[in-house]
């Protein structure tokens, strides 16, 4: 993103909690006007492609509309906040309006005026990946940085692990077991090379077609289930059910159910015995995950029991209560017992969590939150929760909000381009003072995320005057806050996975509810250290813990 292009995301956030001033609105006038990178992004932010062919017959008008029918209706709003008039913030919108208009009609595709599918096309969202890893149990990778999760997708490229089994979905249909010590070279949905190790293949008619490469031979699949195994001086392939083509050379033959060949390093090449149980199969690694989870769940509950005696915890949700049935709340589970801080849960719905056996709740509609209330002053703060999240689908989604946003108030949440944004309002809503600081974190999210669980966290460190943004434990970004912008804090009520109570009543920015899981919310009056985020996420991982730290 470029630098004008940073400068307009911070002035339309600004645009949003009321602090832009008369100024920063001629800037953002003078961005649209001036910068086309700025005006192009615009129009992807506000996606506007949808209604651009009505433009001319339909008012362009909503925002701004919105905006004095919000300034009219909230003397709050008005009265409490410096805010920019509604004539200027009118005006902004059109001169929007306009230039994105410009922008489109200079940049659409020949014969798209009246196809606004083609304009989405030029827009969609494309991918690499050619296969999928669906289970990982006792893996162990040979250099960490080479390390994928379960439910990652892959890219054409090498595949190795140094021990333990990974099940690989290619996108064809195919399904492979590979065994490690392996290396693979993955070519395409339908191809790849095999290096060195053994696997297992399923392959069902859809993905009739499917290949494998050994030096010098290749093995194409006509519909069947087969093992091949290679080693440093030979390779062999045997058949369990239905048939498979080997070509050898200038030469091809076909094996069927109960058939195998081995070629040694000469190339010669002889009948081999099949046996099937020398390759573990989809019922075998099933079982061994299986196992792996209630380990790493077990793991979890012990290191869980230990965290809520922490002394700087100030709340802790753990979605895995021992009692029967949640009612509608959501039980605090600090030690010792403080039914004080259970939350409220408003039409969220209970779901599968990290393991299949712990709960986790489920935030859908616009409706959708937790609510609850935490009292007290504090300085140093620091936010962590494992997010199962399906889409983006909100300009702002939230992951904890305070209601007001007042002095000393955070707010956690992830924007729709996938940036992390943490901030701490510095004044009072009702007093003249600096704008808050905005702590935006580097664009995580990719559509291979969906559907899986990850760890975020944050920690505001009044003493080093820092906003660190965490991914899976990692440090994904952190961030200088300037002396001025540094206060004490203090939560009370707030809601989780949603804003109950926005400080303007535009439904574009109201809306903020999260779309996906959650399961675990911790809240420390405390800065851990880089150490102890990366500690709770370890701890806490559903994802097998052979995985090597980086």
């Amino acid at each position: 993103m470029s630098g004008h292009r940073d400068e307009l995301e911070r002035l339309l956030i600004d645009w949003e909690t009321g602090t832009l001033d008369e100024a920063e609105i001629e800037r953002v006038r003078q961005l649209l006007t001036d910068d086309v990178e700025s005006r192009q992004w615009y129009l992807e932010h506000q996606q506007l492609t949808a209604s651009l062919s009505e433009a001319g017959t339909a008012s362009p008008l909503p925002a701004a509309q919105s905006i004095a029918r919000d300034e009219a209706f909230n003397p709050v709003a008005t009265n409490q906040v410096r805010r920019p008039s509604s004539l200027l913030l009118i005006a902004v919108v059109l001169i929007g309006a306009l230039v994105t208009r410009l922008v489109y009609l200079e940049s659409r595709p020949q014969g798209s005026d009246s196809n606004p599918v083609a304009i989405q096309r030029e827009q969609e969202a494309r991918s690499s990946g050619i296969a999928l890893v669906t289970r990982l149990v006792d893996v162990q990778w040979g250099v960490p940085e080479s390390a994928v999760g379960e439910g990652e997708a892959l890219s054409p490229g090498r595949f190795a692990i140094q021990s333990g089994l990974a099940q690989l979905e290619f996108f064809c249909g195919a399904t492979v077991i590979v065994e490690g010590p392996a290396v693979l070279n993955l070519k395409s949905p339908m191809l790849a090379d095999v290096l060195s190790g053994q696997l297992r293949a399923s392959v069902p008619p859809a993905a009739r077609g499917f290949a494998l490469q050994i030096d010098g031979m290749k093995v194409v699949d006509l519909g069947t289930e087969f093992g091949l195994r290679v080693g440093a001086d030979s390779a062999s392939v045997q058949v369990f059910d239905g048939e498979v083509e080997v070509h050898h050379g200038n030469t091809q033959r076909n094996l069927t159910t109960g058939q195998g060949l081995r070629r040694a390093a000469d190339g010669a090449v002889e009948v081999q015995t099949v046996d099937a149980t020398q390759f573990p199969d989809r019922t075998t690694i099933e079982d061994l995950g299986k196992g792996q989870s209630e380990q790493q769940y077990e793991l979890w509950l012990r290191w869980s029991e230990q965290v809520r005696n922490d002394p700087r915890l100030i709340a802790c949700y753990s979605f895995d209560d021992s009692r029967e049935s949640w009612g509608r709340r959501l039980p605090s589970t600090l030690l010792p017992n403080n039914s004080e801080l259970d939350g409220a849960i408003v039409g969220a719905k209970p779901a599968v969590g990290r393991w299949d056996t712990k709960r986790a709740l489920e935030f859908k509609h616009p409706a959708d939150r937790v609510r609850v209330r935490i009292p007290g002053e504090h300085q140093s703060l620091t936010f962590a929760s494992w997010v199962r999240i399906d889409s983006l689908d909100r300009l702002y989604n939230s992951l904890f909000l305070t209601d007001g946003y007042n002095k000393g108030e955070p707010h956690w949440q992830i924007l729709n381009s996938g940036e992390l944004y943490f901030s701490v309002r510095p004044t009072a809503r009702d007093q003249q003072g600096p704008s808050d600081f905005k702590a935006l974190s580097p664009s995580f999210w990719n559509p291979s995320l969906s559907g899986r669980w990850i760890h975020l966290a944050c920690v505001y460190n009044v003493d080093s005057q820092t906003i660190t943004h965490f991914l899976n434990g990692d440090v994904l970004s952190r961030h200088n806050i300037p002396r001025e912008k540094v206060v004490p804090t203090c939560i009370g009520a707030a809601t989780i996975g949603n804003w109950s109570q926005p400080t303007r009543a535009n439904d574009e920015f109201a809306i903020r509810n999260l779309n996906g899981r959650m399961d675990e919310f911790l809240i420390f009056a405390a800065a851990l250290t880089d150490a102890e985020v990366r500690e709770i996420c370890k701890n806490g991982r559903p994802w097998s813990q052979t995985i090597q730290d980086k």
